[in-house]
């Protein structure tokens, strides 16, 4: 098959072709499935309608870029969960639950519809189809699952009755029901694939890592991770900014993106709106979305030491250096910033800015700096340069999503081994691959003897990779840590450039110094700042929707949620 999925205007389009002629000749009493996925094309086609429902589009941009900004390291324009002022009713979580059980449901009926079709397509082609709705529903219940607890568990289709009668199952149950699963989804999947866009083995069992990793299922995490580091055949792209351009997405070198949410040429509506969504006012962007200054903290000087522990680091001069993620990252003052084929420089402090114009800088009025809803009124003094700074047209953008690269799996077998206190030079090679890139030094000898000083380091390290990639929230759930990084205030940088504020201290507690959690009470008075935040022990997971439970009776709200 040489098809890309995700393609909104496509899915559409050989759905309706696919299924016209038995929608008008079928009686309406007969269910679907059981006439419609009888050959290969037509389970294709069922395929595709799966695959499209993981995108979940919310204003042409998939809505896990909110995850980050929900948390310690983000910001949005609007207030949202991360304020900690929400209930059932808030319209974050029916989204979520929405788009999860839509891709259940899809899957489910496909699943079972095909089944008419068996005899007639090849087993193999068969058990891969198959395989991949599997693994498309296990990932939208690892979502729900660590998103709001116990939920309905689902693997057959819903009869409308089905509805209204909904219960809960345990966690645990849906977590082995996942691992079972994506095991058996993974040994019908080869590690490669011919088309571009689909899951196979290496992505079956990175997520089971990842749902493993997050459960604390260590062992389990490690294993399947190792085995994707023995046998996909993967390595890191050299570049890492080329990850988020839609260039060095198509090159994918050293394949380390693994799973991806694209969009098409062919269709005019398949566009992606985060690089104007998050974009600088100077260049046609629309900075909704913001990065803080704990994430810009957290990346490294480039002696390998935190920045409370470097010799290199100058508060004076935060972006040199550094980790060279952060520039991929976090757009800093001085920084050149390119978007719509057009060049400025991004200054946080004036109101003028300059701007390259016909092969001369000249100076302009500067919106970053005045725009009401800009970085500086609105955000705490920087953008996000993860995504949005790339090769395209911001408003007609088609930079892929990224769902699970290599990196990710490098950073969960190096913790979930550091967890089990089995720290080996595996664990080590695989961080000092992304430190290599990063352009930091090895991790020393006397980190890696010592687990906590290590687990210190991955938490550090999966921080600075993943950021805006929709990590974050669960991790300072997993970790514990959401209750001491999401109350008070969102800081940033220094509000003038005459009076920089001093390095933060991370080490007011054991446990904020485990986690690299810096402290700005000290500089409150001469930081930008966002919000008054607000977190209680309920926050680590949502309530069930509110509209779900009017729907079916049957069902309970979460205990600390009632």
């Amino acid at each position: 098959m040489k098809k890309i999925f995700y393609f909104a205007a496509l899915i559409g389009s050989l759905i309706f072709s696919s299924c016209q002629k038995f929608l008008e000749e079928s009686p309406v009493s007969e269910p679907t499935t059981g006439s419609f996925l009888r050959t290969e094309a037509e389970m294709d086609v069922a395929l595709t309608g799966v695959y499209n429902s993981v995108n979940w589009n919310s204003g042409s941009i998939p809505y896990q870029i909110n995850f980050d900004n929900w948390t310690d390291i983000g910001v949005l324009r609007l207030a949202s969960t991360a304020e900690g002022a929400y209930d059932a009713s808030h319209g974050s979580l029916s989204t979520i639950w929405t788009f999860a059980y839509t891709t259940i449901q899809r899957a489910n009926t496909m699943i079972s519809g095909m089944e008419a079709g068996k005899s007639a397509v090849a087993q193999t082609v068969y058990n891969r189809l198959q395989a991949e709705a599997r693994v498309l529903r296990a990932f939208s219940y690892y979502h729900l699952v660590f998103m709001f607890g116990d939920v309905p568990l689902f693997s057959q289709p819903l009869l409308y009755e089905d509805y209204y009668s909904q219960t809960k199952s345990s966690k645990a149950d849906i977590i082995a029901f996942l691992y079972k699963e994506l095991d058996e989804s993974a040994g019908y999947l080869d590690w490669s694939v011919s088309d571009r866009g689909r899951l196979n083995k290496a992505v079956a069992l990175g997520l089971k890592a990842r749902i493993a990793l997050y459960n604390g299922d260590f062992a389990v995490a490690a294993e399947a991770a190792k085995s994707v580091m023995d046998h996909a055949g993967l390595s890191l792209n050299p570049q890492f900014g080329a990850l988020f351009t839609r260039s060095g997405q198509n090159a994918n070198s050293g394949k380390e993106i693994m799973f991806e949410l694209m969009y098409s040429d062919a269709a005019q509506s398949s566009i992606n709106y985060i690089p104007l969504g998050q974009g600088s006012r100077n260049l046609g962007g629309q900075s909704g979305r913001f990065p803080s200054q704990r994430l810009v903290d957290n990346f490294e000087a480039t002696d390998g030491k935190r920045i409370d522990e470097s010799s290199v680091y100058d508060p004076a001069k935060p972006s040199e250096n550094r980790d060279k993620r952060l520039k991929y990252t976090v757009v800093m003052q001085g920084d050149t910033i390119t978007q719509n084929n057009a060049k400025a420089i991004f200054d946080m402090y004036h109101t003028s800015t300059l701007f390259l114009n016909g092969g001369r800088w000249v100076s302009q009025t500067n919106n970053d700096f005045s725009n009401a809803y800009g970085p500086v009124k609105n955000g705490v003094g920087y953008l996000w340069a993860k995504y949005t700074f790339n090769d395209e047209n911001i408003t007609i953008a088609r930079v892929s999503w990224i769902f699970m690269r290599y990196a990710e799996i490098l950073l969960t077998y190096a913790e979930a081994k550091t967890e089990l206190n089995q720290i080996d030079n595996s664990v080590t090679d695989a961080v000092n691959k992304l430190r290599k890139r990063a352009g930091l030094p090895d991790v020393e000898q006397s980190i890696s003897s010592d687990q906590n000083k290590m687990r210190q380091l991955i938490r550090r390290e999966r921080t600075s990779e993943l950021a805006l990639e929709g990590f974050r929230w669960f991790d300072i759930r997993r970790w514990k840590i959401a209750e001491y990084v999401m109350p008070g205030k969102v800081y940033g940088a220094s509000k003038t450039a005459g009076n920089i504020a001093a390095t933060p201290d991370f080490k007011t507690s054991t446990i904020k110094d485990l986690n690299n959690i810096a402290d700005y009470s000290s500089s409150d008075a001469v930081r930008f700042s966002r919000d008054n935040r607000n977190f209680e022990p309920r926050h680590y997971i949502f309530p069930i929707p509110q509209s779900e439970l009017d729907r079916a009776k049957t069902l309970t709200q979460n205990e600390l949620w009632r």
